[in-house]
């Protein structure tokens, strides 16, 4: 299965391979209104997720970092054209390679950098499994200089810029340490990998049910609001249900082949075209469909491996 995960890694982080003369915009910049800016990833440019950032009277705060430096520089210069501000504070919504590789831009820019406990745990640690069971050294030393979290919390935080606050929400799923980013006066969720818009997710260290609950607290608390994804365009509540239904819908039918004695193969072959019907034009079916029915089957098994966390 890691050895699958090489490809991932190849298609998500070949950015550092790349010319940065050659590789194309990282990303899109799109103004959400009261200060609120998404940057949303260029598919293949080596930005890897999206990412954003929050304009205070007095200071800006920067969600994620891309998966390659050179993206976060280029986030930095998009920041310096619009505000003078100083950036204080990166939220970091989970370990995630293709989120976090750019601290150290923001932190040697004077930022501090946050998250929940575990990401600072597992950044230097499970994100070489995105490299398969051979990662050379090269990627071992990327991995081993990611910039860390040096302010943790555990159940969440709330940042005041001035006298505008931004509540960071501490939500499971994704991978035991997500934080989603809340900016009540512009309407504006940034929700990490807990929402996908019409793209499939990575559910390598995913609980589906825990998953579909925080997309169900989305609908629920911010029935009105605009969602940043991790991954995919800029959503409303109706792309939010969308994927809450694609994870329901999965589990569902794993469940019910595994009822029926399915497992392996069998077990995917029996699960695959019924979602490749509903579900074959979101982006990444073709890579990750046949990860998310085996990983969910490990998952209501209870053998599927996921991070331990760390003691906060």
């Amino acid at each position: 299965m890691l050895r699958k995960y090489a490809l991932f890694a190849t298609l998500f982080l070949g950015s550092f391979c790349q010319s940065a003369l050659a590789a194309p915009p990282y990303f899109t910049l799109h103004d959400l209104g009261h200060g609120v800016w998404a940057a949303v990833a260029v598919p293949r440019s080596g930005a890897g997720s999206n990412a954003g950032f929050v304009v205070g009277p007095d200071g800006v705060l920067v969600i994620d970092t891309f998966e390659d430096p050179a993206a976060a520089t280029a986030l930095l210069a998009a920041i310096r054209k619009i505000t003078p501000e100083p950036v204080r504070y990166v939220i970091d919504t989970h370990y995630h390679l293709d989120h976090v590789a750019g601290n150290n831009v923001f932190a040697q820019a004077g930022a501090v950098i946050m998250a929940q406990h575990n990401v600072r745990t597992w950044e230097r640690t499970e994100n070489l499994k995105f490299f398969g069971g051979n990662a050379t050294p090269q990627q071992k030393q990327m991995v081993a200089s990611l910039g860390l979290p040096t302010v943790t919390y555990r159940d969440g935080i709330t940042i005041h810029l001035g006298d505008r606050p931004i509540y960071v929400r501490v939500l499971p799923g994704h991978t035991g340490g997500d934080s989603a980013v809340v900016i009540p006066d512009a309407g504006v969720v940034f929700t990490g990998d807990l929402f996908w818009n019409h793209t499939l997710p990575n559910l390598i260290d995913a609980n589906t049910r825990d998953q579909i609950a925080s997309n169900d607290t989305f609908l629920r608390d911010y029935p009105d609001a605009t969602f940043v994804p991790g991954h995919g365009d800029i959503g409303k509540a109706a792309d939010v249900r969308a994927f809450r239904d694609y994870l329901a819908g999965l589990r569902a039918a794993v469940a019910q082949a595994r009822a029926s004695g399915k497992s392996g193969d069998a077990l995917v072959d029996a699960v695959l075209p019924e979602l490749k019907k509903r579900y074959g034009g979101w982006d990444w079916f073709g890579y990750f469909a046949r990860h998310n029915i085996e990983q969910t089957a490990a998952e209501l098994a209870g053998t599927k491996r996921v991070p331990v966390p760390g003691v906060p």
